[in-house]
């Protein structure tokens, strides 16, 4: 079937996804009936853990503007339920909506210890704008923050709040900041350099206990250590939100299940993206994955609403580069491509004489059986733009053509 302007197409999140899916359906031609759901409005997500929490940007400054694209965008509606028979999508207000076509693009949900008190004075996620606007206004009477999740968020959260010239602590199980990000070995260069900034670490260690004692928080870590603390940021990672798809017959372990052109499995007409989609992204390998970053679920919704609208015809498979950018303190970080721990990596330092080499500079490759997948660079940005050529080059058709052989008779390899 091809949609038309007879029928209804419904997006499921307002986010960077879902509401570049919206605008590239109007794009391609779609004048039948769009509906945008979501819980909030639209707005840069980033700038929570940056300009927000330091107090640069107001709320108001890093709203999106609403799209020029015309659509029925219903704001303050959470999906609750699906049924993909009936092509339903319920809300919590008890709405049903009823498609043609699905865009499921609803992000995820912060990851949060059991038993934790989120919400109380002084406990708090770092995930929405809300979140951001609440830490700032308790920023002003904290004097020792304690940030669980030393990642990309949290790093950057530690950073605003030194920026403030408070006290900033980073608590994380793995043995560097940014482990996932990054990799082991620029990670340790970048946690050299944010020590010496100021940031205290605790790398290796778990939050056993949480407790409230004289007006200020204390963390008990697995060693016996206790952590005091005016403010405590949660920034422990996210899961996909796909609970309102439990009984929706759908794969949902770790992400939405998708084929290479972003087609929900075991549904009809459903498509999803963003960081809820997991995917094989046949540029690098066979492998069924998810990618969190700001610039890929803006690809990816625009991919997904491509597909959308092919319905059964053969379309390109989605071959996203995965990247991101992060301004902290004095150290500008760029990373493209796959950050796999298993791959070999090649550093390079621009001046191998400095003892700070964050902060003078470097570049780092990865590779897996002698094939560049990934790239960072610290304090690097010439070095990276022209490094990035290569990743940024389209993988030959063949080679793409072959991957997803493999794919779809099981037979799941790394690399070409």
């Amino acid at each position: 079937m091809t949609l038309g302007w007879r029928d209804r197409i419904v997006v499921v999140g307002t986010g960077p996804a879902g509401m570049a899916a919206a605008d590239e359906l109007r794009r391609l031609g779609f004048t039948g009936e769009l509906t945008v759901l979501g819980d909030e409005a639209p707005y840069d997500r980033p700038a929570c853990s940056k300009g927000v929490l330091s107090g640069h940007q107001k709320p108001s400054d890093v709203r999106l503007p609403a799209s020029e694209a015309p659509m029925d965008l219903r704001l303050g509606r959470r999906a609750v339920h699906l049924d993909p028979q009936n092509q339903v999508v319920i809300t919590d207000n008890d709405e049903a909506f009823q498609y043609d076509g699905l865009v499921i693009a609803t992000g995820a949900a912060p990851v949060v210890p059991a038993g934790w008190p989120i919400g109380e004075p002084g406990l708090h996620t770092l995930h929405t704008l809300d979140d951001a606007w609440a830490v700032r206004q308790e920023l002003y009477h904290a004097d020792r923050v304690a940030i669980v999740g030393g990642g990309l968020t949290g790093c950057e959260a530690a950073c605003a709040v030194r920026g403030l010239a408070r006290r900033a602590i980073i608590i994380d199980s793995k043995p560097t900041l940014m482990y996932r990000a990054l990799g082991e070995t620029v990670g340790a260069l970048v946690t050299e350099a944010h020590r010496a900034y100021g940031i205290e670490t605790r790398l290796g260690r778990r939050v056993a206990e949480v407790d409230r004692c004289r007006n200020r928080w204390r963390l008990t870590l697995d060693d016996g250590e206790y952590i005091a603390a005016d403010l405590v940021l949660v920034t422990a990672g996210e899961r996909p939100y796909t609970d309102w798809l439990a009984e929706a017959g759908v794969d949902i372990r770790d992400g939405i299940r998708c084929d290479e052109n972003l087609r929900v499995y075991g549904t009809r007409d459903v498509v999803a993206a963003g960081v809820v989609a997991r995917w094989p992204n046949l540029r690098f390998s066979t492998r069924e994955t998810r990618c969190g970053q700001w610039i890929a679920a803006l690809e990816q919704g625009r991919a997904a609403a491509g597909s959308l609208l092919a319905d059964d015809r053969p379309v390109p498979p989605v071959t996203l580069l995965p990247r991101f950018w992060s301004q902290q303190a004095d150290l500008r970080i760029q990373a493209c491509g796959v950050i796999d721990p298993r791959a070999d990596v090649a550093l390079t330092r621009l001046r191998p004489g400095r003892r700070d080499a964050a902060r003078s500079g470097l570049l780092a490759t990865f590779y897996r059986d002698g094939v560049m997948n990934g790239l960072v660079a610290v304090n690097a940005p010439h070095a990276f733009t022209s490094s990035t050529r290569a990743l940024l080059q389209d993988v030959p058709h063949d080679v793409i053509h072959q991957r997803a052989v493999d794919y779809a008779t099981g037979e799941y390899s790394y690399s070409a």
